[in-house]
């Protein structure tokens, strides 16, 4: 198995991260009501509340699959992944490096793994089965 293509997949699962806060975050107050027209025909539904609605209960459950991927890490990995890609914050490489107090070279070396075990729990190792159907 490429280790370097199953470290790409899971940095594009995780890049999802924050996306899926923001969509998964909306209030449900957010969403508007259904447009109903006084003319007898059915009812319009143009804000497409159910739409929106599914949209979120899909971006919750994407968003617990990766989060429950990273809690299967070691502590090390846990960090390093949460730092980069769950953390509102974004830090950088460099940042999450130097609040690690690592050189590198050692970061390197965990970040690596860190994404190599993300991909291990990550839908019970979907990122690998997709890679060994694409082989």
């Amino acid at each position: 198995m490429n280790e370097d293509a199953v470290i790409q997949a899971a940095k594009h699962e995780l890049s999802k991260c924050g996306k899926l806060m923001r969509a998964a975050g909306k209030r449900m107050s957010e969403l508007k009501s259904p447009v109903f027209d006084a003319q007898p025909k059915p009812p319009s539904y143009s804000n497409h509340v159910e739409e929106r609605m599914a949209k979120r209960l899909d971006a919750e459950n994407e968003l617990r699959d990766i989060l429950l991927a990273i809690q299967l890490c070691d502590n090390k990995s846990k960090q390093v992944l949460f730092d980069l890609y769950v953390d509102p914050a974004e830090y950088s490489d460099v940042e999450v490096m130097a609040h690690l107090g690592y050189q590198s070279s050692r970061y390197a070396f965990y970040k690596r793994r860190a994404l190599l075990r993300f991909a291990e729990g990550y839908k019970q190792g979907e990122i690998y089965e997709q890679l060994k159907t694409l082989a």
